[in-house]
């Protein structure tokens, strides 16, 4: 009787009929398609949820900042502008829109109490995913805080 060594299991063996190495080349061909899809899809909208928060955190803020009666709407949207730098590219930021509630110089200046001051905040987004077409989107943020 032959003795077997320690640590020696089960020897696989690496023969495959002639017929599976095509068969795995079918499945790869029509699985690759859909994995390249769902991983740039996946890319691409959590680029979109990015900028959709960073669009909202800048909205917040520009509101914050025009809750002081003292802001104008100039200030603002330097303030909604130079907190997206870190989101988004200086060409985005040029083509996105900034609209202050109540429209005024002053947003907050001589506003009864309890008044609220709205910040609301637009950018084109264009989503790309491969196989499909391109989609545009505007994506918007919205800040309020009460005038001081």
């Amino acid at each position: 009787m032959k003795r077997r060594r320690p640590g020696r299991g089960h020897q696989w063996s690496t023969h495959r009929e002639p017929e599976e190495g095509g068969l795995a080349a079918i499945e790869l061909a029509v699985v690759l398609p859909l994995l390249i899809v769902v991983v740039f899809g996946a890319v691409e909208l959590s680029i979109a949820y990015r900028r959709q928060h960073g669009l909202y955190a800048a909205a917040n803020e520009g509101a914050r900042a025009a809750s002081d009666p003292q802001t104008t709407t100039v200030e603002v949207d330097r303030r909604v502008r130079s907190a997206l730098r870190s989101v988004m590219d200086n060409g985005d930021i040029k083509n996105m829109t900034v609209t202050v509630t109540p429209d005024s110089n002053q947003p907050c200046d001589r506003q009864l109490p309890g008044t609220h001051v709205v910040v609301t905040v637009s950018a084109p987004h264009q989503l790309s995913v491969p196989l499909f077409e391109n989609e545009s989107l505007t994506l918007t943020g919205r800040g309020e805080f009460p005038c001081a």
